[in-house]
């Protein structure tokens, strides 16, 4: 993985996550998963929704933001057998009560983020929904930035946790493999509590990794 450094800037690693922001990303989903089986309350899901940047130009304010679902992506060698493990257990669950099917569905789920590496390190992706100014935006300038910010457990306590993907959208069509993946992924879940459900996902978004910047806070004076 090839790292830089910039003026006022701590590390970045270019087309890569760092290994110990995947970890964060599969912990944080893991753990969410474990809480919801658990009864706790739902809480915000920060490592599956980043801020998401894209731009117009000529515009006053060119740049739009926006709370986006987006997500690891398995290897490439893994992507069918995690495609048919989800719309298996999917499926199977259609005949199940919801609820009584949850066991099976988390369990599908952590088979895939059990181990980080089952993940392509330079990709993410999520679904679209509303087809607003993002997606106008990334039809005409496919580049975007992705801030997700969050908290991991630490030694004598929590970490805080931030950092800044800068890549490029490939939007997917329904055709598209890591589309069907991704929308196996939403449709374990589509009926809980902490989803909105939706009739219809138009696209997907593929990123492409270009690179990582280190936004997490550290104390004045100290290792970042």
């Amino acid at each position: 993985m090839e790292e830089t450094s910039y003026p006022y800037e701590a590390k970045v690693n270019v087309r890569a996550i760092p290994s110990h922001f995947l970890k964060w990303l599969a912990f944080s989903r893991i753990k969410f998963l474990s809480e919801m089986k658990a009864g706790s309350p739902m809480r915000y899901f920060s490592a599956h929704l980043p801020v998401m940047a894209t731009w117009r130009k000529g515009e006053p304010f060119p740049v739009n933001m926006t709370v986006k679902g987006i997500g690891l992506i398995p290897k490439k060698e893994y992507l069918n057998d995690y495609i048919d493990i989800f719309e298996g257990v999917a499926a199977e669950a259609r005949t199940m009560s919801w609820e009584d099917s949850l066991n099976k569905r988390i369990e599908a789920m952590n088979k895939l983020y059990g181990d980080v590496e089952n993940f392509d390190a330079t990709l993410l992706g999520g679904l679209e929904i509303f087809e607003g100014r993002a997606f106008q935006n990334l039809k005409e300038e496919p580049y975007t930035s992705l801030l997700y910010v969050g908290m991991m457990p630490a030694e004598g306590g929590m970490q805080y946790i931030s950092f800044q993907v800068n890549g490029r959208a490939e939007i997917l069509d329904k055709g598209n493999p890591y589309y069907r993946f991704l929308l196996a992924s939403r449709k374990l879940f589509e009926f809980d509590k902490f989803h909105l459900y939706q009739p219809d996902y138009p696209f997907g978004y593929l990123v492409n990794v270009l690179e990582v910047r280190d936004k997490s806070p550290f104390t004045k004076g100290g290792k970042p």
